[in-house]
């Protein structure tokens, strides 16, 4: 495999938060990573419409501070005898939230076409919900060059990976949105192994295929996993 022109984006936040699949309702666990879905849902904020997985494979880094739970006020509804919705008779309610604080996103895009997306970006990105606002930091073209092993940094990789602890979830890889007032249809759902992101700078030493040097890493043997879709 030749090396690939790709863009190398710094998105940044103050929470993150990204929901659990499988959880509806009690405490709001977050997963450790943004799902690949969820990348897509950024950058198509940002172009102002909906960006498919055919258009470009990416690649990502996340960090953050710490993570914690945090009280939430909710507002609660009910439905009246019409089958109207109004506000709940017992009022507002409180609940948990698991919260990422002082997230960092490394995002790669190999389609170097979307540098004006994330240099003008239509709307505002989020790191999960839509009060976890994010905003770009900068964007550059780098080289990706294909490699065989590495220091990876926390990314969400697929299970399984030997070598590396961390939490297996299933994600879905997108979402079909295109018919008005109808629920969201997710596509094809993949195992992955998440790795923990507030361990400071940690890497771990992996051997697969998919790795990537960027040309502007610090050190040399840094490497960034990039992402091959999962078919329908």
């Amino acid at each position: 495999m030749s090396a690939v022109k790709a863009l190398h984006v710094r998105i940044e936040g103050i929470t993150a938060s990204f929901r659990h699949p499988l959880v509806i309702s009690g405490t709001q666990i977050s997963t450790p990573m943004p799902a690949y879905s969820n990348l897509l849902g950024m950058m198509s904020a940002c172009a102002g419409r909906v960006v498919k997985p055919a258009e470009t494979r990416v690649g990502f880094e996340f960090h953050c501070r710490s993570h914690d739970l945090e009280l939430e006020r909710t507002v609660r509804w009910q439905m009246d005898k019409r089958g109207r919705l109004k506000p709940h008779s017992k009022g507002q309610g409180i609940s948990y939230r698991q919260v990422y604080w002082s997230p960092c996103l490394d995002l790669y895009v190999t389609n170097p076409a979307f540098r004006s997306t994330f240099e003008r970006p239509a709307a505002t990105p989020c790191f999960g919900r839509s009060q976890d606002i994010a905003w770009i930091k900068w964007v550059r073209e780098v080289i990706l060059h294909p490699v065989s092993k590495g220091n990876l940094g926390p990314t969400l990789i697929p299970y399984p990976q030997s070598g590396i602890a961390g939490t297996i979830v299933r994600l879905p890889e997108w979402f079909e949105n295109a018919m008005a007032g109808r629920p969201r249809k997710p596509g094809p759902f993949g195992y992955y192994q998440a790795m923990l992101p507030t361990v400071g700078d940690l890497r771990v030493d992996v051997e697969r295929a998919d790795l990537f040097y960027p040309s502007d890493a610090t050190r040399q043997n840094d490497v960034i996993y990039l992402h091959q879709w999962l078919s329908e």
